[in-house]
């Protein structure tokens, strides 16, 4: 197949990948990661197991924060998204000590590269949807909306903040500003004081896993009411998951809005995934919204497909890369009837704040 050819088959794979995927993998603002992927060992005899480390999709930032590149319908982003893999093999002697493994025989790698990249789509694109309708709560939007008219118009204002311990302003937030229930409950009780249509009779939550940790450490009925959870659902509370407790519907987020401390010269308005201080966002019924995309396969959907640029292998090696703009809007469409929520946790570490102990 020549280079314009295969070029005109992955971009055609992509487009119609995009016209088939469901509405729900579009969910917001929940944007969960993936589970680990399984695989069989193949039978008989043979010493090593192979294994193949997928790489994300890049979610191109701002220059002056962690919050996503917006582009103009002329621009494209500066580099391609490039998919990378990495394979490596293990020895099943190595995996004696947690694995009862009788020998088996190295297969070919099994993956098949377009299914799993139009997977990787999926989540990317899910995760695209999630930072920005976060971000949108908290930040104002930068770019100009149009209505049907193309008539350009301001758009909505973020949601207004409350600081956890009941400070009045980022300026006084410290490393110890620890999220509390009573926090939570000060932020459902000013929606409902307000007669904030809710959602299910409930102001729903959306949280990330250190602000759960931060309250479960502060209130054990709370945990009590996870624990019920992760027993009836046969799995760990975390992205993806949900608990009513105290009147507020809880989902938890894969990835919250955060930004520095005031003391390191932190901005509320300015993300930064490396922050202390995180954002979660309490809201009732119709209070944000985001572009429809119509159902799976519909002509709503083939109109608003992104387009996809495939670049020449030629530069790029053996790598296939593909850049893409996705049609999407995030904004607080009634900004009354939703609150952020500022605060810290004394979980927030990440594994990449261990020490590395093989340097």
């Amino acid at each position: 197949m020549d280079l314009d050819t295969m070029k005109g088959t992955v971009q055609g794979y992509f487009d119609r990948a995009f016209t088939e995927i469901a509405d729900t993998e579009y969910e917001t603002p929940l944007a969960n990661s993936e589970m680990g992927v399984k695989a069989k060992l193949a039978p008989k005899n043979g010493t090593f197991v192979q294994f193949r480390v997928l790489g994300e999709l890049p979610l191109s930032v701002m220059t002056t924060s962690d919050s996503p590149q917006m582009y103009n319908d002329d621009e494209e982003p500066a580099s391609a998204m490039v998919f990378q893999d990495d394979a490596f093999q293990v020895s099943l002697q190595e995996l004696a000590g947690f694995l009862e493994l009788r020998p088996r025989l190295i297969e070919q790698d099994p993956a098949d590269m377009l299914p799993l990249t139009k997977k990787r789509l999926v989540t990317w694109a899910r995760r695209m949807i999630h930072t920005v309708v976060n971000d949108r709560m908290v930040v104002p939007c930068g770019l100009a909306m149009t209505n049907l008219s193309n008539t350009y118009v301001k758009a909505p204002a973020p949601f207004r903040t409350i600081y956890a311990g009941g400070v009045a302003g980022f300026s006084a937030l410290k490393a110890d500003s620890f999220l509390t229930l009573a926090d939570i409950v000060r932020a459902s009780a000013l929606l409902r004081n307000g007669n904030v249509p809710l959602i299910n009779d409930r102001v729903v939550c959306v949280i990330d896993s250190a602000g759960i940790q931060q309250l479960t450490l502060g209130d054990s009925k709370f945990m009590d009411a996870i624990k019920r959870v992760e027993d009836s659902s046969q799995k760990m509370f975390a992205s993806g998951s949900a608990v009513d407790y105290a009147g507020v519907a809880f989902r938890v987020q894969s990835d919250g809005y955060r930004c520095k401390l005031p003391s390191e010269g932190g901005v509320l308005e300015t993300r930064k995934n490396t922050g202390k201080v995180r954002v979660c966002h309490l809201f009732g019924a119709n209070s944000f919204g985001y572009l429809d995309l119509g159902e799976a396969g519909s002509e709503q959907r083939k109109l608003l497909a992104p387009s996809f640029k495939v670049q020449d292998i030629t530069v790029t090696g053996n790598k296939v890369t593909c850049a893409l703009r996705f049609p999407m809007q995030a904004m607080v469409t009634v900004r009354d009837f939703g609150v952020n929520l500022a605060f810290t946790s004394a979980f927030d570490e990440t594994v990449a704040d261990l020490p590395d102990e093989t340097a």
